[in-house]
Formats: structure tokens, C-alpha cells, sequence
């Protein structure tokens, strides 16, 4: 043993060692405590039912296959997740649902004989006296039915006893969850927007009403005390004084044409007489709702345009609502559609409809084009559930609203935002683009996974097979409380959007330059600046801000305990942050990481440097966390690899396990290490004198462990190690085992 006089090939006594190396004792370093892996209640459906946990095929029933929609989006992977919507609330306001659809509307717990995951919301205000969001045939028509069909109608295996007889039945995307529904007082033909001269009493929305309606759907006390965290809209028509081709009213046009245009009118302070003669204009109502961070869904419409309506639009306009709002345009699943061998959906389909336009950012496509729902026709006075096809975005919107919910429902501890956003990053492209004139084009990279929203497209279509895995991109700081679960997020996670985004906000940037001092704008509004002028410059101004408030890198802060795991290539730019529990890469981590408390574990690449300013560097993943992973590549590893520096400062320490003279964890970096914090080692096995571990190496070395220099002597696990930090490396060789030590 070079350094303290005593020749490795004999045998010294411990006491002997004893007085030629001070020794040091140290216990056995706790594992963190394990958390609670998320498992969702088992999915209740009909006695029989073919579905099964993990197989995602046997979920694609002809009950399934009657809402070609579902498969577009992958719906049969969250199933076989183990995820169909149980407990989760959504808010729906449109044209009342008919509470005779007893079976679609219940669960396996009543045997489908009671309607007991359907409720009203009842509203009043305005011209309209307290209303309940159930169908009312003498002012409703079938619309809020076939929407609400397609989020949460039963998978019971029957259906409704109806002329068409089963062969007619469906069930919705989130077949079992909780569905709240407020009342327009109207038809779907009820007018937004500017309204024509000949408009008549049933083509007029009563503002006050159903800006109220809104916001009692978002208060609502539900069954189950968890709140409403999704509001959907497909309700109402395009008025024909409008049209959201352009931007601008184009010269020649009527005056109410143009999305800018119309949005002045729609974002009318209440107490404010518009156009229309409203003093009260039912918009606002959606949007406060949406600032107590309820996500709220509008579709973008009908007429082909390249933007959406101006409610789709509202985050372009006001940028402080991305996060939770959004648009939804529709693709025509027969059109352009493919798929994998397995039956899984491939290219989802073809984008129709109005395109995402300027919301772009806030926009996705979901099935639109003939989806069979539930419906009510009236016979001989009476109304009676049906089954029947419907076209147009009204149809998308829920799509996207329910399969939001299987995300929220698969993630419980991220927030409605971080859902969001998991559900635009995973989504697939469609068929066709836009070329540089804006026409229709085969789309290339069909089928992949969209890293930057295009003006057709958006975020592409839903795809809930990869939205089960976790977020495809960070758009942005993803700060994420566990909330003691441990969870694995699978996808390869990047921030390509919002670094491209970071050119797009630059040359808009320019081009609102130019614009405020052509107008002489930039001293603020001059005096009697007309309406036009004020909205412009207000909407500029807001969309300035949200420039410079916006982070254009990802970064990820794991905060709360329980473990999250990285199986991914994960390549965003900015630094993770280890606050509580732990993170384990498991993958490869582009970026650097920071532990300033928790636990920073795994077996993959970390490409930047790691600094443990306060918290445990555990490198290795354990046997019992590689039994969590399922679904993914995840097997036992001891090797956590640092492409750049590894630094421990003095509060933070490194815990290490040692099994066997071959089994030990440890950590190499191809950059320095710096160690100035504590060692905690695990001894469990049978180890050989003379062994040598190198728990920690590097390109140079600077520090040591506290209270363990070169030279000293450990007494852990029934063994004696030699501390050394030569060589660029900190390594223990087992000198003997202590006596008495059942060695």
C-alpha cells in the first residue's frame, strides 16, 4: 500500500492500519424515498369488453371505429394507458345536450340506466332568465348533443334503443368523464360577431347572457369537487358581414371584413356600446375565465379561411392568454390519411376548414369531417335519442377538448398550461402544408412529429400515443412540482419552436418599428388618434411585451418530491434545475443541471456540467427504479456520464453504492471535477482486498470529499478503504474487512 509502509501482499492487521491512516466512519447514505408512481382507476366499460391494459389494438371495437376521429388522434394508446377520462371535468357551452341519451351519458356503476356523468349548468342574465344547460326543444337544436357526444358518450357496448339500433353506436373520446354543459338559449345558427341588418331574434345572442353562462360553467360546483379545468366552444355561425381572409379590410371590401376588424368589435369593453348596440359583449366572460387559468377551447370555423375567427384568434391579439387558450382547426380523416402496420394511425389526415393563420401558436387540427355522435330528433313532439354524422370544426373542437383532458388526467401534477403545451408539442403533421403562396401542398415530413407550428397546420393533429409519453418540447421554463409522484417522460424533448420563434418575434419586432414611426407612434398615441389607431396600437404594445417577457431556450425545474425520469435525447438549451426529490437521466441531457436540493440520479449522459450546490449526485439507476419504467428502455446501470465539469460544493455530496468488487456506481466526467461537499457510501456486498473503485473521474481534479484527504482510511460496510484523488480520479481500494463484521 504505497504511502503508509505496509506491503499489499501481506495481510496487516486492522489495528495496524489504524495507527498509520486516520480512519473515518461513515454511515450508510438513505435512498430517497420512493414516490407514488401515477396508476389511474381501472377503465370501466361493459362486462366483455375486448380492451386490455398495454394492447392498444384491442380497443379499436367497431364501437370505437364508428368516430373515425379516434384513431386519427391515437385515443387507443390513452386507453391502453389506462386512461379514459375518469374524474376529469369539462365545461361545454353550446346549444344544451338532450338528457335522453340516459346510456351515453352514464357509467358501469348504474349499469348505464341513470345519466349520472352529464350535468347542467344553469345561468341567467341579460334578456334571458335562468336557464339550464340541458336541450330545450323550443329554442336548442342538435348541436350541443353531437358535441358533447363526441367528449364523454359511454363505451357501453349497446348504445341507445333507436331506429338505427347498435349498429349506430359510438362512444366519445373521454368516455368516462364528467361532462358540464352550459346553454346559448340558442341554435347553432346564432350569430357572432357583427351582425346583419336582417339579423332575427334567434340569430341574435343575447352578450350579457352568455358571457354569464362562461362564467358559471367555470365556477361550477361539480360532483366530484374538482374543478372544471377545460371550458370548449363550437357555437354559433360566421355572420356574412365578416370574413378573417385577411388581416386588414382589403380596399373594396365591406367594412366589417378583415380579422383585425372584426376583433375590434369582439373585444369591446363591457359598459361599451359596439356595433351591434350591446353594452355587454359575452367575450369577456370566456376571457375571464381563462385568466383564472381554466383553458378554454375555441374552434376557428368553417368558411376556408386563412385565419381563424377572431374568438380562435384571441391569443394573437392578446398574447397574455397563450396558455390557456386555444383554437382548433379540423382535418377530413379521409383524406391523405395512412397507416403504421400495426393499425396505428400514421399521417392523421388533411387540413380543412379554416386554416390556424395568425394564432398559429395557440392552434391545433383534430378530426372534423363526417363524425357520428349522439343527436336528438323531435317525433311527433317529442324528443328521442339518435345517432348521426356532422361536418366542420364544431366537431374538432371537442375532439381536442376531450383528449386534452386524457393528458390532464395522465400528468395530475402538472398544470393546465404544462398540459397544454405537452399536448401542442406531441402532435403529428398532416398531409399537406402551405406553400410560399399559401396553396396546399403534399407535406413532406407527414406523419412526424411537428417541431414548428406552420399557418395551416398549427401544432398539427393530436396524437395521444406521444402525449402519453410527456412534453415533445419545452416552450420555455417547464417548472414541474411531482407532487411525490414518480413518473417517466419518454419523448426526446427539445425547445426547436421557441427558438425559432425567437427569429419570428425579431423581425416582428422590426416591422413594429417601422409601424409606429411611420404613424409617429413612438411617443405613444398622439391626441385624437382614432378607434382603429388606439386597438392597433394597444394590440402592439401587448404583443411587445409578451416579446420581451418571453424566454426563448427551455429549461426544466423539478420541484416536489417523488422521482421524474428521462428516457429521452433530451436536447433543450437551457439549465435543469434539481430543487426536491429527484431527477434521474436515464437518457442523455444535453444541457447543464443544477442541483440545489434533491436528488440528481441516472445512468444516461448529462452533455453539459453538473453543480451540486446544495443536494445528492446518486449516479446509477437502481434495480427496483428500472421495475418502474415500463413501456420504455430502462434497465439497472451504475455509470452516470458528464460531458463537461462536475463540481460538489460544500453542501452538496455524492452518494455511491458499492454490491461487488465489479458492481459500484460512479460518475465520469470528460471535463474537471471540483469537490469541496460530502461522501455517502453504501457498502453491500463481498468485496476482495485490493480492489480499487474509482467512484469519480476527470479530464482534472481540484478539492476532496470533507474529512476525507489523501490517504485516509474509510470504515464503511464492514470494510477498510484507502482514499486517493490521483490521477484525475477519486478512488477507495478495500485495504481488509473489520473484524467481528460476519465477513
Amino acid at each position: 500500500m504505497e504511502g503508509v509502509g505496509v506491503p499489499n501482499t501481506k495481510r496487516v492487521k486492522p489495528a495496524l492500519i489504524a495507527a498509520l491512516i486516520p480512519i473515518v466512519v461513515l454511515g450508510v447514505a438513505a435512498q430517497p424515498a420512493m414516490g407514488q408512481v401515477p396508476v389511474p382507476p381501472p377503465i370501466k366499460t361493459y362486462e366483455g369488453d375486448p380492451g386490455r391494459l398495454g394492447d392498444a389494438a384491442s380497443w379499436r371495437t367497431p364501437e370505437f371505429n364508428r368516430d373515425a376521429g379516434l384513431v386519427s388522434m391515437g385515443a387507443e394508446f390513452a386507453y391502453a394507458a389506462g386512461y379514459s377520462g375518469t374524474g376529469m371535468n369539462i365545461g361545454v357551452v353550446d346549444s344544451g345536450v338532450f338528457a335522453g341519451h340516459v346510456r351515453e351519458h352514464g357509467s358501469l356503476d348504474t349499469n348505464y340506466a341513470v345519466g349520472d356523468r352529464y350535468f347542467s349548468v344553469e345561468a341567467q342574465g341579460g334578456q334571458t332568465g335562468p336557464t339550464p344547460g340541458f336541450y330545450n326543444p323550443a329554442f336548442n337544436d342538435s348541436h350541443g348533443t353531437h358535441v358533447s357526444g363526441t367528449i364523454g358518450a359511454s363505451r357501453d357496448g349497446v348504445g341507445e334503443t333507436q331506429p338505427a339500433g347498435p349498429d349506430a353506436n359510438m362512444h366519445g373520446v373521454a368516455f368516462n368523464s364528467n361532462v358540464y354543459m352550459g346553454n346559448t338559449g340558442k341554435t347553432d345558427g346564432v350569430l357572432y360577431g357583427l351582425l346583419p341588418a336582417n339579423a332575427t331574434a334567434a340569430q341574435t345572442p343575447d352578450d350579457a347572457y352568455i358571457g354569464n353562462v362562461y362564467r358559471a360553467v367555470n365556477s361550477a360546483k361539480t360532483a366530484n369537487s374538482e374543478p372544471i379545468r377545460i371550458i370548449t366552444s363550437s357555437w354559433g355561425s360566421q355572420p356574412n358581414t365578416e370574413n378573417y381572409n385577411t388581416y386588414d379590410t382589403p380596399p373594396g371590401s365591406p367594412a366589417g371584413f378583415g380579422l383585425n376588424t372584426a376583433w375590434r368589435l369582439w373585444s369591446t369593453p363591457d359598459g361599451v356600446v359596439d356595433a351591434n348596440g350591446s353594452a355587454a359583449h359575452w367575450l369577456n366572460g370566456a376571457i375571464e375565465a381563462a385568466r383564472t387559468g381554466t383553458v378554454i377551447q375555441f374552434t376557428a370555423g368553417n368558411s376556408g379561411y386563412v385565419n381563424p375567427s377572431p374568438r380562435g384568434a384571441a391569443p394573437y391579439f392578446m398574447p397574455e392568454l397563450e396558455g390557456s387558450w386555444y383554437t382548433t382547426s379540423g382535418i377530413n380523416p379521409t383524406q391523405g390519411r395512412t397507416f403504421n402496420p400495426d393499425g396505428s394511425v400514421l399521417v392523421p389526415g388533411q387540413q380543412t376548414f379554416n386554416q390556424c393563420g395568425v394564432a398559429k401558436w395557440s392552434c391545433v387540427t383534430a378530426p372534423a369531417n363526417s363524425i357520428n355522435s349522439t343527436t336528438v330528433s323531435v317525433v311527433n313532439g317529442v324528443p328521442e335519442p339518435r345517432y348521426g354524422s356532422a361536418s366542420g370544426t364544431s366537431m374538432a373542437g371537442p375532439h381536442s377538448a376531450a383528449a386534452l383532458s386524457l393528458i390532464m388526467q395522465r400528468f395530475p401534477y402538472m398544470t393546465n398550461e404544462q398540459a397544454l403545451y405537452t399536448m401542442f408539442t406531441t402532435g403529428r403533421q398532416n398531409n399537406t402544408i402551405s406553400d410560399t403562396a399559401g396553396n396546399a401542398v403534399l407535406n413532406p415530413t407527414g406523419g412526424q412529429i411537428v417541431q414548428v407550428p406552420d399557418s395551416r397546420n398549427g401544432w398539427g393533429t393530436i396524437s395521444l400515443r406521444e402525449a402519453m409519453n410527456g412534453p415533445g418540447q419545452f416552450l420555455g421554463p417547464f417548472v414541474v412540482d411531482t407532487q411525490g409522484r414518480d413518473d417517466v417522460w419518454s419523448n426526446d424533448i427539445s425547445d426547436v419552436a421557441i427558438r425559432a420563434r425567437q427569429q419570428e418575434d425579431a423581425a416582428e419586432a422590426t416591422a413594429w418599428a417601422a409601424t409606429k414611426a411611420a404613424k409617429g407612434w413612438t411617443q405613444g398615441l398622439p391626441a385624437g388618434a382614432s378607434d382603429a389607431d388606439k386597438s392597433d396600437y394597444a394590440i402592439g404594445v401587448r404583443r411587445e411585451q409578451a416579446r420581451k417577457a418571453r424566454a426563448y431556450e427551455g429549461s426544466l425545474t423539478k420541484h416536489g418530491a417523488g422521482t421524474l425520469f428521462l428516457s429521452g435525447s433530451e436536447t433543450w438549451h437551457g439549465t435543469s434545475t434539481v430543487l426536491d426529490g429527484k431527477l434521474s437521466v436515464i437518457g442523455s441531457h444535453a444541457s447543464a443541471v443544477d442541483v440545489r436540493g434533491g436528488t440528481l440520479g441516472g445512468s444516461g449522459t448529462v452533455g453539459g456540467s453538473i453543480d451540486v450546490g446544495r443536494g445528492v449526485l446518486r449516479p446509477g439507476l437502481t434495480a427496483d427504479e428500472a421495475a418502474q419504467i415500463t413501456g420504455v428502455s430502462g434497465t439497472a446501470g451504475n455509470v452516470l456520464n458528464v460531458g463537461g465539469n462536475a463540481t460538489i460544493g460544500k453542501q452538496g455530496r455524492v452518494a455511491v453504492t458499492i454490491s461487488g468488487d465489479r458492481v459500484y456506481t460512479s460518475v465520469r466526467a470528460a471535463g474537471n471535477l471540483v469537490l469541496d461537499g460530502e461522501l455517502d457510501l453504501d457498502v453491500r456486498g463481498k468485496l476482495t482486498r485490493g480492489t480499487v473503485f474509482t467512484i469519480m473521474s476527470g479530464s482534472s481534479l481540484k478539492g476532496a470529499f470533507h474529512a476525507l484527504p489523501e490517504n485516509r482510511a474509510l470504515n464503511v460496510g464492514g470494510y477498510l478503504f484507502r482514499v486517493s484523488y490521483r490521477n484525475n480520479s477519486m478512488t477507495l481500494t478495500v485495504m481488509d474487512a473489520v473484524p467481528n463484521n460476519g465477513h
